[in-house]
């Protein structure tokens, strides 16, 4: 049992032993991020399962408080969240589409789509399709796209303008690295 731990904290040792282009990226994201709140901009937040997960909690941190009691709350949303929605649709329709539904009635053209895959997408392995689908949408409307990754970023890494991919293809690993990249980006957010 020890071994397998060990391992694991092995595996996060080794993702971060180079972190200077994690942190250039990370700081590009949060200044990016910054500049569209100041401008009144909504940032859309959305991924599958662990990672809707992830994508939850960090609009979460944004949307009530991150350390600070009394910071304003940031205009962050996250999509599919509304599950009597995603599910009437999914069952009268196609769960594949809903994202991209939901998006295109609430989404502005300078807003921002901020997706969170560990696997990126694979349309042959067909995975994460609503999230290639809605960020194909997304680019069709101009808006612009962040994207934590892994797995070489799939499909999404090359529909995004700025990507964050985590050197690895351990999901758990993944979704680790890019809570320390959210946390951090909520920490820049403390003073907004």
């Amino acid at each position: 049992m020890k071994k397998i731990i060990k391992n694991h904290f092995n595996q996060i040792l080794y993702i971060l032993k180079d972190t200077d282009d994690l942190i250039n990226k990370t700081t590009k994201i949060a200044l990016f991020l910054k500049k569209k709140i100041r401008s009144k901009n909504k940032i859309f937040v959305c991924g599958n399962g662990g990672s809707f997960a992830d994508a939850s909690h960090f609009v979460g941190e944004l949307t009530a408080t991150y350390s600070k009691k009394k910071r304003k709350p940031l205009p962050f949303i996250l999509l599919g969240s509304n599950q009597a929605a995603v599910t009437a649709w999914a069952n009268d329709f196609n769960f594949d589409d809903y994202l991209k539904r939901e998006f295109s009635t609430l989404a502005n053209k300078n807003d921002v789509l901020f997706i969170f895959s560990t696997s990126g997408g694979n349309v042959k392995k067909q995975q994460s399709i609503n999230l290639i689908k809605l960020a194909k949408y997304a680019k069709s409307k101009k808006i612009n796209i962040i994207s934590l990754l892994g797995k070489g970023g799939g499909f999404l890494k090359n529909l995004s303008n700025i990507s964050v991919v985590i050197n690895s293809n351990n999901t758990a690993s993944i979704q680790e690295i890019h809570k320390i990249v959210f946390h951090s980006i909520a920490e820049t957010f403390e003073n907004i």
